[in-house]
């Protein structure tokens, strides 16, 4: 009697499991309605205070009937959701300064793509120069149902920064003194340079002998234009920077993992692993940007510009890097030193004050330049 009820109960779960993939395979294969691609970037005009945007949307599968999509405002509470998601900081561009045209559209009977929708962008005057902003806009068919997560597009923009002045280094140097007791257990490191010279061995920023960015060590085996991260630990960049040409280098720790990655121009070049525990940026001679000041085993200066030299007591993540190259707000979380070199730092008595936390450092020979062509995101790619 159990060898029976067993196996009508086996049977009946068998039924049901059939039914359940039936069901899955029909809902795979049933007409759905989504955005193609969620994030679109806008470029700003060169003239005018608004811009317009188009948006459409597909279906699956083409069909025989038209179908009726329409287009909202979201809640602009899914850009903090999605800077959480992805690290990055994007800001929130108020949505009274945004319209569309028309708020419907329609895919036509045989189409997959929905009739374009102008979004107008209004005040773009107003926006920050320096910070990114986002729009999500919404999807909604009465008839056809939307794909969760992929109902959602995000309209991205930011004001152009432009760089018109840069810091003059040849055989230059800024000495920095950080506060006593302060112990990097994760970092990053950026600047942007522009090299007239690569010698033999050039210093961008750090402490010699612990942490330091510089480019080149044929004394060690390195070639010239090389960038290597150097101290307790070491790896190299896999090809030579050239002259005469901007870049944004960056390179960062995670304590926590151990990894250590090198950026340029915001993406990712070169990576390896560290079993460091941090370190001491005031231990040997100190840190240094430019150049290592009476080291009796050579200064090794950098000749050329450099600007947006930073420094953090967190590991920057690759979109945060990207986004923010050629500016970032100088009271940041994890930014513990910040150089604009743009003429905006006070200098005086062979002093200048960093932007981050005002540490006043020791220099020498910095000349603020006016850069013939101003530089943009565009030359850094």
């Amino acid at each position: 009697m159990k060898k029976h009820i067993l196996k009508h109960i086996a049977v009946a779960i068998a039924a049901c499991c059939v039914v359940s993939c039936q069901d899955s395979e029909s809902d795979l294969l049933k007409q759905k309605v989504y955005f193609d691609n969620n994030l679109q970037s806008v470029s700003m005009p060169d003239t005018g205070t608004s811009a317009e945007v188009d948006i459409t949307s597909r279906l699956s599968n083409k069909q025989n009937a038209a179908v009726e999509v329409s287009y909202t405002l979201a809640d602009t509470a899914l850009v903090a959701a999605y800077n959480s998601r992805y690290g990055t900081n994007y800001v929130p561009f108020k949505p009274e300064n945004a319209a569309f045209s028309k708020a419907a559209s329609t895919i036509e009977a045989g189409q997959v793509y929905a009739e374009k929708v102008s979004l107008t962008l209004n005040n773009l005057d107003q926006l920050q120069e320096g910070k990114t902003y986002m729009l999500p806009i919404q999807l909604h068919s009465g008839s056809v149902t939307a794909i969760s997560g992929e109902n959602v597009m995000y309209v991205v923009l930011a004001k152009p920064i432009k760089i018109g002045k840069a810091a003059n280094f040849y055989s230059s140097y800024i000495s920095v003194k950080f506060p006593t007791g302060t112990h990097f257990k994760s970092f990053t490191y950026e600047a942007l340079i522009n090299s007239i010279w690569w010698g033999s061995n050039n210093t961008i920023m750090g402490t010699e002998g612990v942490m330091i960015l510089r480019v080149g060590d044929t004394g060690g085996g390195i070639p010239s234009g090389i960038l290597q991260a150097a101290g307790r630990q070491h790896y190299e960049a896999p090809d030579k920077l050239q002259t005469n040409r901007w870049y944004h280098v960056a390179l960062t720790f995670d304590q926590a993992t151990g990894k250590t990655v090198m950026y340029l121009n915001g993406v990712k070049w070169a990576e390896s692993a560290w079993n460091i525990p941090g370190f001491d940026p005031n231990s040997d001679i100190g840190f240094n940007i430019g150049k290592l000041a009476g080291f009796p085993w050579g200064e090794r200066p950098f000749y050329g510009h450099m600007s947006e030299v930073r420094v953090w007591s967190v590991a920057r993540t690759e979109n945060q890097i990207k986004q923010n190259m050629l500016g970032v707000d100088p009271k940041s979380d994890g930014l513990e030193l910040y150089f604009k070199m743009n003429g905006s730092e006070k200098m005086e008595n062979g002093k200048i004050k960093d932007a981050a936390k005002g540490i006043e450092c020791p220099m020498s020979g910095i000349q603020i330049d006016d850069l013939s062509q101003p530089l943009t995101a565009k030359d850094l790619q």
